[in-house]
């Protein structure tokens, strides 16, 4: 029996869904962490609500891992808890190794910033919880950065989930902010070789198939701006047209 027999049908539907989920939160809560850290080198005020924001991302992100994977109960030995999940892999555990030390350096640096906001202290405890908050700020930032190339290895073991795929597409802009030069080597990872005109068709028909006729136009459009000797992606292009004119009231 394998080690994901015993896992409940439910998780095995929901699975991509929240894979896709936990990537894009972790996106959002690092451009928010990013948006703090250029507010503060203009030395503008950052409010401990915005803190409380990348705090309750984090928390979502543990939510959702725990939902599908089995807890680590005891990391020097590798145990994990007995429940009908998966048991997660290695860049799976790391990833929410890297989340939980977010969610709790985040959590206090969001008390600090409250303290600093909220109360007036004496001056010296004033500058040690100062000092201290620019030190978690550090660490926060270097963890997102160590997140990110943990997020390149957990990308590439789903690289066969298309709802993963459909989030990086969606938006390149913010793909490439995230993840530089190493994006376009990630999307080619989906590719299996095939070209990226590939990528842009199978999300294209995968909109298709789910009813969202303007994002699959998109799609379909991007595939024969890369390859426009792609045949499906033309048929299909043409087979949306179609349906449109036919549902349009006369």
């Amino acid at each position: 029996m394998s080690q994901n027999d015993e896992v409940k049908p439910y998780l095995h539907r929901i699975k991509p869904w929240k894979i896709r989920n936990m990537v894009m939160l972790y996106l959002q809560a690092r451009e928010r962490f990013l948006d703090c850290r250029k507010q503060l080198r203009k030395d503008l005020h950052i409010s401990f609500q915005k803190m409380r924001e990348i705090c309750d991302i984090l928390y979502e992100i543990k939510e959702d891992h725990h939902l599908i994977f089995k807890r680590l109960l005891d990391p020097q030995k590798n145990k994990f808890e007995k429940a009908p999940k998966f048991r997660p892999e290695r860049i799976e555990t790391e990833f929410m190794n890297n989340i939980g030390l977010l969610f709790h350096k985040v959590m206090v640096a969001r008390e600090l910033k409250y303290v600093l906001e909220n109360y007036v202290e004496q001056d010296d405890a004033y500058q040690k919880n100062k000092d201290s908050l620019q030190y978690h700020l550090e660490k926060i930032n270097g963890l997102f950065d160590d997140g990110i190339e943990i997020l390149k290895e957990f990308i590439a073991l789903h690289r066969d989930n298309v709802l993963l795929l459909t989030l990086l597409l969606e938006d390149p802009t913010r793909t490439r902010r995230h993840f530089g030069q190493d994006a376009w080597e990630i999307l080619e990872q989906f590719a299996n070789g095939k070209g990226l005109d590939e990528l842009y068709f199978s999300v294209g028909r995968y909109y298709v198939e789910n009813g969202w006729r303007e994002k699959a136009e998109k799609m379909l459009r991007e595939a024969l701006r890369r390859n426009p000797q792609h045949k499906e992606a033309r048929s299909q292009l043409q087979a949306l047209k179609k349906d449109a004119r036919l549902s349009t009231p006369a």
